[in-house]
């Protein structure tokens, strides 16, 4: 999972500006990946991480369920981890240090996913609140935002059930979206993908005991 903190996020978003380019070196390494696998990554980073300055391969691709075509369920497909290194030994040029017996550790990310956070998070508390204003007649109690995923809380389960057969709902998800896309810069959300959440106070205190820490955990 990629973090909006992390420099590799900062680094992709600067290539999907059109301000950064991917590494040169790595463009004939990206269409194997392409060919191979069905996805070309949009960013590649060859770093050193502790313990023991271990190199460390990170293909991110743009958007989200891209990198699945690496995974078996549990985790990383090993097979195919070990394609991607061994693949990535044979193009990499002699001035990046990669040798054969390299121990390079690979990951996969997503850029969409942490930009959707981004995004979420950079609208400001004032229009949140003021979002929340407006449905509170409606008995609106709270609105959650945790990455991406906003949560909608009504006072009652009653409350946030007749929303749904009024099309209180529906209202909200458009509403939530106008407020959203003026932070979407690379038009990522849209009303089929957008991550909203709806659930009542009641059953936040009664079984989250009203803690954010507890509801998050």
């Amino acid at each position: 999972m990629m973090y909006t903190s992390e420099r590799d996020y900062h680094s992709t978003k600067l290539i999907k500006r059109g301000e950064k380019e991917l590494d040169s070196s790595f463009s004939k390494f990206a269409d194997w990946v392409l060919e191979e696998f069905g996805w070309r990554p949009i960013n590649i980073i060859y770093d050193k991480i502790d313990p023991n300055d271990r190199p460390k391969l990170s293909l991110i691709f743009e958007l989200q369920g891209q990198a699945s075509v690496f995974h078996d369920g549990s985790g990383y497909d090993e097979k195919k981890r070990k394609a991607v290194v061994d693949k990535f030994k044979t193009f990499a040029n002699e001035n990046s240090g990669v040798s054969d017996n390299s121990d390079i550790w690979v990951i996969f990310q997503e850029f969409e996913p942490a930009e959707q956070a981004a995004c979420n998070e950079g609208i400001p508390k004032e229009e949140v609140e003021a979002f929340k204003v407006k449905y509170a007649d409606q008995s609106l109690w709270e609105i959650s935002r945790f990455g991406a995923y906003t949560t909608f809380f009504f006072l009652t389960k009653e409350q946030m059930l007749q929303s749904k057969d009024s099309g209180l709902q529906s209202e909200i998800r458009a509403e939530y979206l106008k407020l959203l896309k003026p932070y979407d810069e690379f038009n990522y959300f849209n009303l089929e993908n957008l991550p909203i959440v709806f659930d009542n106070k009641e059953n936040f205190d009664e079984h989250y005991q009203g803690s954010w820490h507890q509801f998050y955990k």
